[in-house]
């Protein structure tokens, strides 16, 4: 008997009329090694997502062996970790299975090493690069030790040095006998399996061994037809190159000009000293490993992040395409969506449409077909190439694109590159970033992440060129809401390395008990002096441990304005102690010496709870307040309360706030590039933000769906 067996099996989504997938035959028999392809839409996905068992076909009939594990793999990695530390996140899938604490420490071990995680045993999950996050989850199915390992597009968003990693990873999993089903659109990953399975429009056109697979030189050209595409794309540009010999560099126009361009983080360099140029009509391709910093540089260069130091020079600010497609959809329908950032700027009328309509067919979106499509029903694929659609309509000179065809099949990956040759060829300046080295040869000029950070690229023939229309740009304004984001962002956590003191070095359970003996005293106490005691005590508990005072006074002081509201409410609706005289009265609003004590022991016990709060918070790692928070409530597990799921929701809540804050933070840097903020200020500013919760709202749910996904493919029960 197979493993897994399928017969005559068809899916079709909700709102969706267009079956998935239909009537499917397929059988996967124990240490295969089978790939799945076809174009975006062609039902790779869910027919995944069947093999795994995590959704059932609608009609026809689905087997698997008894006591056999699936472990699937999902496309987008970031997605899919639920911890917020590396070991907690490998040990998840573990623990459900009901494993012993031994055999789970040894699987995580053993897991983490095999995916060269090892020495991030410790590390925070999201400090990860791309690259060894999709190593941590592969890590944490892997932990399960599946009898079928199925892998949806897991190399999709990697370079190709990550992308052989996992690959040889797979390839070993499965020469230890476990069956692996991978999902791809690339044609080494496909020709690696011993079979092969072609899907199109929902149903298999091709079940056979790869060798066979091979020698069917049309199915091949149909899937992976971008051999001579490419090479004729290469050709162009060796015309492009031979008519620039006879002319003078002084007559091709600079657009954009990097001098020595800086960024960093606070406790990290990501970048120094970049220096290139770009000139008027050409497309440039920007290559190297995965999180170098290639989407930082593209951020900057876009106004979206100030760099270090530096300057930057160009005709106009460049618009950015952001890898994160989602963030970039804020309408109900296609049409409306790309018309965004246009009427932003002021087009309307006739010249609105028409724009609309080039763009979408620029982007391969031809309007009469998507123009009434809702976005968040599109395909992943028409999804990254209505975001396109929406830069192209802003009709800016310089047009900066990150990762444009990643995840995207062959020929939806020509088509983009397509798109972009098309708008160099009408004089835009175009810039996209990709790991694939066929993309990046087939641009007129090609700059490698390793030619920039060593200071190959000069800037001397093109400085006195165009200088006159050369403009400095600095960062776009109201971008420094990103950065606000962000740092509420860690507040929700202890830095990096924390300070070694008293407290720090306390077993957590401790650190607990003196951080809620000091936060409930401080908001249970009443009298003046008392609340005075517990600020100091407070205090000395912040200074004790290090951690810096002026931090946990900044918050104090962004909470103040409230703090004057709230006494402002006291003024005017507590009543004053009986026969007490009153210092001021004005109608209904009076002040009393006992309404003064009253707000000041609220803004005392404020402070009291904003000490002990950011002092607990930045001593104490998230692995320690877990720990901690699994001992205090070890005792209720006496009377069957499941401590486990305790846990875990706090575990989540660490690991799902910074999740939709980067997700805010993409949604307001797509407004930002698109005008949608524009250089609005105080009120309407806030004005401006209220529609913005619409599609972070969606993305919310979104991503809570996705969790929840990835929570069952650990076998969370």
């Amino acid at each position: 008997m197979p493993l897994v067996e399928i017969k005559n099996a068809s899916y079709t989504y909700s709102q969706i009329t267009t079956p998935a997938l239909a009537n499917i035959n397929l059988q996967i028999e124990k240490g295969e090694y089978v790939s799945i392809i076809g174009t975006n839409g062609s039902g790779k996905s869910t027919l995944a997502r069947i093999i795994a068992n995590f959704i059932k076909p609608d009609a026809g009939t689905y087997y698997i062996e008894e006591n056999v594990l699936p472990g699937i793999v999902f496309q987008t990695p970031k997605e899919q970790i639920i911890a917020g530390v590396v070991e907690r996140d490998t040990a998840f899938g573990p623990q459900n299975l009901k494993m012993s604490k031994s055999e789970i420490e040894l699987r995580t071990m053993e897991c983490l090493s095999v995916t060269g995680l090892i020495d991030k045993y410790s590390s925070r999950t999201f400090e990860l690069s791309l690259g060894q996050t999709q190593r941590l989850a592969l890590s944490g199915i892997l932990a399960l030790f599946p009898d079928i390992l199925i892998l949806d597009e897991v190399t999709a968003m990697l370079d190709p040095s990550s992308r052989k990693e996992i690959i040889d990873l797979v390839k070993d999993w499965n020469r230890k006998g476990h069956t692996v089903v991978q999902v791809t659109h690339d044609k080494d990953e496909a020709l690696n399996a011993s079979r092969v399975v072609v899907l199109n429009k929902g149903e298999i056109v091709f079940d056979g061994a790869t060798l066979s697979f091979k020698e069917n030189i049309n199915l091949v050209d149909e899937i992976f037809c971008d051999e001579k595409f490419y090479k004729d794309l290469q050709n162009e540009k060796s015309k492009l190159e031979i008519a620039a010999k006879k002319i003078d560099d002084e007559n091709y126009e600079t657009t954009l000009c990097a001098k020595n361009i800086s960024f960093e983080y606070p406790e990290l360099k990501v970048f120094t000293n970049i220096s290139f140029s770009l000139r008027k009509g050409t497309l440039t391709s920007l290559t190297g490993p995965s999180g170098c910093g290639k989407s930082t540089l593209l951020e900057c260069l876009a106004g979206l992040k100030s760099f270090s130091s530096g300057k930057l020079f160009s005709t106009e600010r460049p618009v950015l395409s952001l890898q994160e497609s989602e963030a970039a959809l804020f309408e109900q329908f296609a049409s409306d969506d790309v018309a965004f950032g246009a009427r932003n700027k002021g087009v309307s009328g006739k010249k609105l449409l028409e724009r609309v309509k080039k763009s979408m067919a620029l982007a391969d979106l031809p309007f009469e077909t998507f123009a009434e499509r809702q976005t968040f029903f599109m395909s992943g694929g028409e999804k990254r190439k209505l975001s396109l659609a929406g830069i192209i309509a802003l009709n800016s000179d310089i047009m900066l694109f990150d990762e444009p065809t990643a995840g995207l099949d062959p020929e939806s990956r020509k088509a983009v590159i397509t798109t972009l040759r098309n708008l160099a060829k009408e004089g835009k300046t175009v810039l996209f970033t990709t790991h694939r080295m066929e993309e990046a040869q087939s641009a007129d000029e090609q700059i490698s992440w390793e030619e920039l950070t060593s200071n190959e690229i000069k800037n001397d023939s093109f400085e006195n060129n165009n200088q006159e229309k050369l403009k400095e740009q600095a960062h776009l304004e109201n971008s420094e809401m990103i950065s606000s984001l962000q740092k509420v962002s860690n507040s929700f956590m202890a830095p990096p390395v924390i300070k070694k003191s008293l407290v720090s070095i306390m077993p957590p359970v401790l650190k607990y008990i003196l951080f809620l003996t000091l936060f409930i005293s401080s908001l249970a106490v009443r009298p003046l002096y008392l609340c005075a005691i517990m600020l100091a005590l407070c205090v000395a508990y912040n200074l004790i441990s290090k951690y810096s005072i002026k931090n946990t006074l900044f918050a104090f002081v962004k909470l103040f304005p409230w703090l004057l509201l709230f006494a402002l409410f006291q003024f005017l609706f507590f009543p004053a102690s009986e026969g007490e005289n009153l210092l001021v009265q004005w109608g209904i609003f009076t002040i009393s010496n006992s309404k003064i004590k009253l707000v000041v022991c609220m803004i005392l016990r404020t402070a009291s709870a904003v000490f002990s709060i950011g002092t607990f918070i930045h001593t104490t790692s998230e692995r320690e307040i877990l720990d901690g928070l699994d001992s205090l409530l070890k005792p209720l597990s006496i009377i069957k309360i499941p401590v486990r799921y305790a846990v875990l929701v706090v575990g989540i809540i660490f690991r799902f706030i910074p999740l939709l804050i980067e997700e805010a933070c993409n949604i307001i840097k797509t407004q930002l590039v698109r005008g949608g903020l524009g250089k609005v200020k105080g009120l309407k500013k806030i004005k401006k933000l209220l529609p913005l919760f619409v599609p972070l709202m969606i993305q919310t749910f979104r991503k809570a769906e996705i969790f929840a996904d990835a929570l069952s493919a650990r076998y969370f029960k």
